[in-house]
């Protein structure tokens, strides 16, 4: 009886330990709030003079544009010289 009863929990175990690494490894889409977020944060760190404001506009519009302008619109990291 108590092997019966081992064996049932084992396999109970194994279960519910394969549904948990299962949940774990799916992987959930980004919000399009969230991605706005991260993409003002970074082309304010990007751009020190540019307002949240701008920031906010460029970026929602970076999200309506399609796929392949995207990597065009990518700001470039100031240097701090001036020419």
């Amino acid at each position: 009886m108590y092997r019966v009863l081992t064996v049932i929990a084992t396999t109970s175990m194994l279960f519910v330990g394969a549904l948990a690494l299962a949940d774990n490894s799916r992987s959930h889409a980004t919000s399009k709030r969230a991605q706005i977020a991260d993409c003002m944060t970074k082309r304010m760190s990007a751009n020190k003079a540019e307002s949240y404001n701008e920031a906010a506009k460029r970026c929602k519009d970076q999200m309506k544009r399609p796929n392949d302008q995207l990597a065009l619109s990518t700001p470039k990291k100031e240097t701090g010289i001036s020419p």
